[in-house]
């Protein structure tokens, strides 16, 4: 039970506000805990500049009405602002047991329709309905360390002359889940679709999308950044494009992003085109595109892809790598007098480091550990204790060649080294249980050849190592079992 003494609800909160005013006393932001849907509505639209609103463990599924939400098109909404010095925060009680605000279905409403500036919307998970977060002249807003998935069509949308707002280590996930719609499923979308004409433009200006893991069944692109903005930042992502629904749906969807807008800085991401031959070149500028600055970025494409579809200039394009060994830039010859390799110096912005969604379990990319454990679990069997960590003994008695960016299975009664095509410092190696062979789980150790005390421990069902170096490593099993599936890229 809340205690009454120091926390109200939202119904509470409003009682004492009207008090508070009546007798001219001056209001003052607080904490107001919330633990259920109607409490959260009533507290999102009666909300002050500094206040806090904690959403304590419950159900929270919205009433799409003006009644209830205080909007038709939305299941949670506020038109209410904080500044610069107080911002208002919604977040979960806990960050390891992140609340979900839903909707009834995926064909109807937004999730969270937010109108208001200085807001921090921070530690929890979005789903089930058309849309998940959208904003609509709303400045200066912060989303941190959020989950949208099972959406309709897109899961973030900035418009309506949304500026400065950042989005940060999100997790997004299986969106355009309205049938038909896929072609609607982008994650963030940045500004209107105008018809490509020079009128009704959208200024949603100087957005930042960082640190973000998208995909897989993402089914549009992960970024759609359209024409009349300016300034848009993408940086340090993990998109892949499992999923995608390239040429299939209406509109068609075939690239990680598509840009419109102009003076975009898109740096220092990863993207993987996991082996979805719907993906037909990474980033597309369209008509009304002007100028980005594109560099730092890694790509993984089908050998005869492109990185660029270019129909408008100009692409700044410098130091992007391919880890798939394709060489191809753009799409057609034409297409090489639309970028060059010098950075527009005048449109950067300083780079920020980010740490990605804390329910991923080895950073931007990878696998999500169980956002939500048994809150009684039961206690696994006895084991014996694992031995220790050990130098490799001897020589490798047979070695398995890996392709590098592939899954490759590696059964130890063959063979009890592996061996990448190159060097993996700087690269990720990447190890799971067996798909193939499931009558045991790996644990143990992927130790260097050239030296001992490079080790990669393995103690659950999938790891992510960054830290590695060298091209070859025995495996050692610690619990006899002889099957591991590894990769790098």
């Amino acid at each position: 039970m809340p205690n009454l003494l120091f926390s109200k609800t939202g119904l509470e909160k409003s009682a004492v506000l009207a008090l508070m005013m009546s007798s001219s006393c001056a209001f003052s932001a607080e904490r107001i805990d919330v633990y259920d849907a109607a409490q959260l509505q009533q507290a999102l639209r009666t909300a002050q500049a500094g206040d806090e609103i904690v959403v304590n463990p419950g159900s929270y599924v919205g009433n799409k009405n003006s009644t209830a939400s205080g909007s038709s098109k939305a299941h949670f909404f506020s038109d209410r602002s904080g500044n610069e010095n107080a911002p208002i925060t919604l977040r979960s009680l806990s960050t390891n047991n992140k609340q979900v605000l839903m909707g009834e279905n995926v064909d109807s409403g937004y999730v969270f329709y937010l109108k208001g500036d200085h807001w921090v919307i921070k530690d929890l998970k979005f789903s089930t309905a058309q849309k998940g977060i959208m904003l609509e002249g709303a400045n200066n807003n912060a989303i941190d360390n959020v989950e949208i998935a099972n959406i309709g069509a897109e899961a973030v949308h900035f418009r309506y002359f949304s500026s400065d707002n950042e989005l940060s280590n999100c997790y997004i996930h299986d969106t355009g889940k309205r049938s038909g719609g896929e072609g609607y499923g982008e994650a963030v979308y940045v500004g209107t679709h105008d018809g490509h004409t020079s009128a009704k433009l959208d200024h949603s200006n100087d957005n930042r999308i960082g640190g973000c893991t998208i995909g897989p069944n993402v089914t549009a692109e992960a970024f759609d950044v359209k024409s009349g903005t300016r300034g848009t930042v993408i940086e340090s992502n993990y998109i892949s494009a499992k999923g995608i629904i390239g040429t299939a749906g209406n509109p068609a969807a075939d690239s990680f992003i598509d840009l419109k807008g102009t003076n975009n800085i898109v740096r220092h991401n990863k993207m993987d085109w996991a082996n979805d031959s719907d993906l037909d070149h990474a980033i597309f500028t369209y008509q009304e595109h002007r100028n980005s600055n594109v560099y730092n970025n890694e790509f993984t494409l089908a050998a005869d892809s492109a990185i660029f579809h270019m129909l408008e200039e100009t692409v700044h394009a410098v130091n992007n790598v391919r880890l798939d060994g394709g060489t191809k830039i753009v799409k057609a010859d034409y297409q090489n007098k639309k970028w060059d390799d010098q950075l527009d110096s005048s449109i950067e912005k300083p780079a920020k480091v980010y740490p990605c969604f804390d329910e991923l379990d080895g950073g931007c990319g990878s696998v999500p550990t169980d956002p939500e454990p048994d809150p009684e679990p039961t206690p696994d069997p006895p084991t014996e204790p694992e031995d220790p960590p050990t130098a490799p003994s001897g020589d490798c008695s047979g070695t398995l060649d890996l392709v590098w960016g592939e899954k490759t299975e590696v059964d130890l009664a063959l063979t009890n080294c592996i061996r990448f095509e190159r060097d993996v410092a700087g690269s990720t190696v990447q190890a799971w249980d067996s798909d193939e062979n499931n009558s045991c789980d790996f644990r143990g150790e992927l130790v260097s050849v050239d030296n001992s005390s490079v080790v990669a421990t393995i103690s659950s069902n999938y790891h992510a190592f960054n830290s590695l170096s060298g091209d070859t490593f025995i495996v050692q099993a610690n619990n006899n079992c002889g099957y591991i599936k590894v990769r790098s890229y």
